[in-house]
């Protein structure tokens, strides 16, 4: 089952509902192509992973203080979590990516990808310092970020 978030308040009560299981946030939008492409699979896996795992879904443009403290700048974006740690985030319309991290942090053990992880960078520190906040996968990433506005696509490597 796939819980949608209504805000803050919500999100912080599921997290502490979900104890010791596998959280799984996906930040997406209604108008964001690739989060409607991802959509049927998270719900799959949702299925699948049901005794280990919480799924929950945040509308960024109804949740922007939520995307902002977890960073989020383009959709979807996927965030591991256990008992609070963040295992694992990634961006992208990836089935089977989703399909082997769900597999991977859904056994109980696995360790956070930070042990103490800062969501919130500030604006000073980001600009500074463009890749703290990039990902420590060695994975090849590409991200299509598609605008509300033009409908154009705009892949960033």
């Amino acid at each position: 089952m796939v819980y949608l978030v209504r805000n803050k308040a919500d999100l912080d009560k599921q997290l502490t509902l979900a104890e010791g299981k596998l959280v799984v946030i996906d930040f997406y939008a209604n108008w964001c192509g690739p989060c409607k492409i991802i959509a049927p699979k998270l719900e799959e896996l949702a299925e699948q992973y049901s005794d280990r795992t919480v799924v929950l879904k945040v509308n960024v443009d109804e949740n922007e203080d939520i995307a902002i403290e977890y960073n989020v700048t383009s959709m979807p974006t996927f965030v591991f979590i256990r008992a609070g740690d963040v295992l694992d985030v990634f961006v992208g319309c990836n089935a089977e990516k989703l399909s082997k991290s769900m597999e991977k942090y859904a056994a109980s053990g696995s360790e956070p990808l930070h042990s103490s992880v800062q969501l919130l960078e500030s604006d000073e520190e980001s600009s500074a310092n463009p890749s703290a906040a990039s990902s420590d996968s060695e994975d090849d990433v590409v991200i299509c970020e598609v605008s509300a506005h033009d409908q154009e696509a705009v892949l960033e490597h």
